[in-house]
């Protein structure tokens, strides 16, 4: 992922129990809690476009 260098930070406020909730995903998944919070994130937006294809 040598683009990620390129990506500007953006940071983000969460609640406590969810950034520890994401935390142990992450570790799970055995990411960093940014790639989980991507992916995350990357999932519900495919998931957003594919329901909006559906509809049209």
């Amino acid at each position: 992922m040598k683009e990620n260098k390129a990506i500007a930070p953006t940071p983000v406020r969460l609640a406590e129990e969810l950034k520890q909730w994401l935390k142990h995903k992450a570790v799970d998944n055995f990411r960093s809690l940014n790639s989980e919070i991507a992916s995350r994130l990357e999932a519900s937006r495919k998931a957003e476009e594919a329901n909006h294809e559906k509809q049209a």
